[in-house]
């Protein structure tokens, strides 16, 4: 096994040592990873240990209380990628700010952040927003594109799993007119999203069959990992919503990212303090 232990602060360094003291560890070999080791510099850097076993809960007590976070996985590093966009590669929810667009931005909102927990079945509730969304013109779509910013660390991490060959792809509840747009900014692969309907110019409140749901999440990985002949092991998959949850727990590395609490609880691995960047750690030059 491999503990990642993020630090940006003296703190992290010390409830590290704690950590491994507690589990009488403190002689193991650690290997401090520097941002410049890395195509890009991560914001945080990382120390690295080789351990056989290790008390998790132990671990995250340590880091609870510090702020910080670590990664325990296997030695197999990733070859495929798998995202999320909304709330995980951008920072706005897109289907809420479309609804802000017609108005109706509290309203569709409420519905999302229930899905995102989820309260509430997604497909159903998708429906039940996106019928709200009917009339909106491609000029107001462009108006929402022009105000999507990436979430912090993105452009590093990508940047730096593409460049250790890592496959890259977007597997988004939202909508292609975004994600290809975001797909293409970050150097993404493939993209898998959903396809608005339209006629005349004008979103008619459906989008074109299927719709990315978590089932369908869980079916890219399992065929982008088979067609690229990887076991799925060597795949990573990040997200933040109930959603995600199928990918995240297939996944040799699923990674819920400042995530819903159930999300968190389903998912191997949480992401709460640092930004995307530190998963740049998990490759090597």
């Amino acid at each position: 096994m491999r503990l990642l232990w993020f630090v940006s602060d003296a703190i992290h360094r010390d409830a590290l040592d704690a950590a491994l003291c507690d589990a009488h560890l403190s002689d193991d070999e650690k290997h401090h990873r520097r941002p410049q080791e890395l195509l890009v510099p991560p914001t945080c850097e990382c120390i690295e240990i080789s351990i056989d076993t290790m008390d998790e809960m132990l671990l995250s007590a340590h880091a609870v209380e510090a702020n910080t976070d670590y990664l325990l996985v296997r030695e197999e590093r990733p070859k495929l990628a798998l995202f999320d966009m909304d709330s995980t590669l951008i920072q706005q929810e897109v289907i809420d700010r479309l609804a802000a667009a017609c108005g109706l931005g509290e309203q569709v909102s409420a519905i999302t952040e229930r899905a995102m927990r989820g309260e509430l079945d997604f497909i159903e509730s998708f429906t039940e927003r996106l019928g709200l969304l009917s009339g909106l013109t491609e000029s107001e779509l462009n108006d929402v594109y022009r105000c999507l910013t990436l979430m912090p660390g993105a452009e590093i991490l990508t940047a730096n799993l593409a460049g250790a060959g890592v496959r890259l792809g977007v597997v988004s509840g939202g909508f292609s007119f975004f994600a290809n747009q975001i797909g293409d900014r970050l150097g993404m692969d493939f993209v898998v999203s959903n396809t608005l309907e339209c006629r005349d110019g004008r979103v008619t409140g459906r989008v074109i069959p299927p719709i990315i749901d978590g089932s369908m999440k869980l079916r890219t990985l399992k065929t982008e990992a088979s067609a690229l002949g990887v076991d799925l092991v060597e795949t990573l998959a990040v997200g933040d919503g109930a959603n995600d949850i199928p990918m995240l727990t297939a996944s040799g590395i699923g990674v819920a990212y400042h995530a819903k609490p159930r999300v968190c609880d389903a998912a191997s691995h949480c992401l709460s303090h640092h930004d995307l960047s530190a998963l740049s750690y998990l490759v090597k030059f």
